[in-house]
């Protein structure tokens, strides 16, 4: 993995539930656990029909340096775009993390 390649940074983000403290509520929200630099690159897409509308998926490689906290229950978040992890991807030497994304709508 060349350093040059990762050259978006993107907040990786978990779901959280939380109580204000004022009314009790418990309050759920996505909550930015850290930043990486990172390559993003579509590798596939497609259009389809649901709901009698025209629907478009496109799947992104995302790789960044190994972290071992991050689910696919976790999603990243980069200008504006949020990408909901759908797979890791194994490295036996840990060095970096490869997830395939989706894009949300």
């Amino acid at each position: 993995m060349r350093a040059g390649d990762l050259r978006y940074l993107v907040n990786v983000q978990a779901f959280t539930t939380t109580q204000d403290p004022t009314t009790g509520e418990m309050v759920e929200a996505w909550s930015t656990v850290g930043q990486e630099w990172a390559s993003i690159e579509g590798v596939s897409g497609r259009e389809y029909l649901a709901a009698a509308a025209e629907q478009a998926e496109t799947t992104f490689r995302v790789v960044m340096r190994h972290r071992p906290d991050v689910k696919t229950e976790m999603r990243l978040e980069h200008e504006g775009d949020t990408y909901q992890i759908k797979a890791i991807l194994p490295d036996k030497r840990r060095r970096r993390l490869v997830l395939m994304c989706e894009v949300m709508a």
